[in-house]
């Protein structure tokens, strides 16, 4: 990812923020032939230690997990919100049109959960961390449903051997520019503008 100096962030608590805010990512890796495949998944984020791990499944129907098994190596991007800004917050009329965003690109290697009661737990987890009350009637269902669903998904865990997080919250321009740019955008109507301005916010705390 091209990371600007400016817009470059090493806070792990905003990585893991971004990655819970806005779990569905795009895993990337090569396909049969090397050529790059992405799968759009829900990860979930998670700290074991100092280990940044990512827990999620795809469709056994899914050749990607597979490949991704042979390869080991993985690539999992985050898109978290952006927002058009524009140039009349400026004090300068000679600027054009961008955009405001956070992402996060997590690379490591892949470790598959395909035995079924661990892919239970994987579930369990997921389940925890998305709807909780869900819990309650997943474990109700019928055991011959529940082993045919587990049967049609592969799990996978990713031990993250690196991560970038960049966030483009206008820092190269002046303290003045950045409060119009952040009070517009907390005003509009669009719901991600005012979680952009959220985010200018908590980069200036």
């Amino acid at each position: 990812m091209y990371l600007p100096k400016q817009f470059t962030c090493t806070d792990l608590d905003h990585a893991l923020r971004l990655a819970a805010e806005h779990p569905m990512a795009l895993l990337v890796g090569p396909d049969a032939q090397g050529q790059g495949f992405g799968s759009h998944l829900p990860l979930v984020a998670a700290l074991e230690g100092e280990a940044l791990l990512l827990e999620g499944h795809m469709a056994r129907a899914n050749p990607h997990w597979g490949w991704l098994q042979q390869q080991g190596s993985v690539l999992a991007v985050f898109s978290g919100p952006s927002a058009y800004v524009s140039p009349r917050h400026y004090d300068s009329l000679q600027n054009v049109p961008t955009w405001n965003y956070a992402a996060l690109h997590a690379y490591g290697t892949v470790e598959l959960i395909d035995g079924s009661a661990d892919k239970d737990a994987l579930l369990k987890r997921l389940i925890a961390r998305f709807e909780p009350d869900y819990a309650e009637q997943w474990r109700g269902l019928p055991e011959a449903y529940q082993h045919k669903l587990l049967g049609a998904i592969v799990g996978f865990r990713i031990c993250v051997t690196r991560w970038e997080l960049k966030l483009k919250m206008s820092q190269n321009r002046a303290a003045v520019e950045r409060q119009r740019i952040r009070d517009a955008l907390a005003a509009s109507g669009q719901a991600e503008d005012r979680v952009v301005a959220e985010w200018m916010a908590r980069l200036e705390g």
